[in-house]
């Protein structure tokens, strides 16, 4: 009898934990927050992160959240988000979780046993049985991107300056699907053309989609960077070791142009692909990506990037053979402040995470007029340092902070 009347308090008590735990990771700003037990006694948190510029981040502070909680039979299990798709899970076994809380692992030592992988296949059990908390669909964030461009192909100046100021209202919809809408505003320059105009900037719909075994998709359609509109799928494959990811992309698009003041769209008469691989070795935080090609204006061609974390900034450099040419340079990514941002209620005022910038040699005259090697970017924030979801580097990235941070 005594064990029955056990059970039933605590049957209608876990409403009421997961509730009080779901208020705790909302303190620290996260959202689509959803907390229960899994079929294996397992404390499982889900959360997506318009907070923290680094998702190793978001994970080590929801982390350090709930390890002072009761030690559940089956461990600790969190699952982030990314506009309410599962991306990657970390999972701590009960008996670290028991040894951190009686003083035997310090916070390092607790990171350093944590498993992290793709495998997030609970959190449809999750979202079944459990209502989201502090939702995201519906909160706008207005993002002031910054955006720099310099062009050496002068004869009577050493270099064609622009600067724009490009804000961009950005909602999150139902599950994997958001809106970008973006104006770019001219604040200085010394060429003449399109940039001296107001002008549209990303003005996309974008669907992403997470399918068994690992493989992600997105379907974005709308106005692109490099004067494009159109609409462009992507489908991806990221192996559970995490050392290698593959995917698959196609568009088709049409010019999108600013014309002494006016915005001309014309057919979507251009096809665009490619095939490209990435390399993601253990050490040194290395990435390595190879692409086959079909650019804009139909040359085909390989690209090789190799590029490096630094902390939160990465520096990379490429190459590629395009059109019987070659050509180089080199690209980065710095963030921006804050590390942590204001919680997001109906509206909120932000910059990027990072600033990217990308310069390309464009070796000699032929490779200029045959417009060889160009390609778009189908959102504002696409940048090698964003989001970047590789285990491996996750679990190095948390455990440089819990080295930095206190007990």
């Amino acid at each position: 009898m005594k064990k029955a009347l056990f059970l039933l308090c605590l049957f209608l008590a876990l409403p009421l934990w997961g509730q009080n735990l779901e208020g705790q990771l909302a303190a620290l700003g996260l959202e689509d927050l959803r907390v229960g037990e899994s079929p294996r006694q397992e404390l499982v948190a889900a959360f997506s992160n318009k907070v923290y510029r680094e998702p190793a981040r978001a994970l080590l502070e929801a982390l350090k959240c709930l390890l002072p909680q009761t030690v559940q039979p089956g461990g600790l299990r969190l699952i982030y988000l990314e506009e309410r798709v599962p991306q990657v899970a970390l999972s701590l076994d009960a008996a670290e979780w028991r040894a951190y809380q009686k003083g035997r692992l310090s916070l390092p030592e607790l990171v350093n046993a944590l498993h992290i992988s793709y495998d997030t296949g609970d959190y449809d059990e999750l979202a079944a049985s459990h209502a989201a908390a502090k939702r995201s669909p519906g909160r706008i964030d207005l993002v002031l991107y910054p955006r720099l461009w310099l062009d050496n192909a002068w004869f009577n100046k050493l270099y064609g300056v622009a600067f724009d100021l490009a804000p961009a209202l950005e909602m999150g919809l139902w599950k994997g699907a958001s809106l970008t809408a973006q104006v770019i505003l001219p604040l200085l320059n010394n060429v003449n053309g399109e940039r001296d105009y107001i002008r549209p900037g990303f003005l996309l719909f974008r669907q992403a989609w997470r399918f068994p075994k690992n493989f992600f998709a997105t379907f974005s359609i709308g106005n692109f960077n490099a004067d494009r509109f159109g609409a462009d799928f992507e489908l991806r494959y990221r192996a559970s070791s995490g050392l290698w990811s593959a995917s698959l992309e196609a568009g088709q698009t049409g010019s999108s142009t600013i014309e002494n003041g006016h915005w001309r769209l014309s057919q979507w008469q251009h096809t665009t692909g490619a095939a490209s691989f990435t390399w993601r070795p253990a050490f040194y935080g290395l990435r390595f990506d190879f692409t086959a090609q079909r650019y804009l204006h139909g040359d085909y061609g390989f690209r090789f990037d190799l590029s490096r974390h630094f902390g939160e900034t990465v520096i990379g450099f490429y190459a590629l053979r395009t059109g019987g040419l070659y050509n180089g340079g080199f690209r980065f990514a710095v963030p921006l402040p804050r590390r942590k941002r204001a919680q997001r209620r109906a509206f909120r005022l932000r910059l990027p995470e990072y600033f990217d910038w990308e310069y390309s040699a464009q070796s000699g005259n032929e490779y200029v007029a045959r417009q060889l090697g160009e390609y778009y970017e189908t959102r504002p924030d696409e940048s090698p340092a964003r989001a970047d979801y590789n285990p491996a580097y996750l679990k190095h990235a948390m455990l440089d902070l819990a080295e930095g941070a206190p007990e």
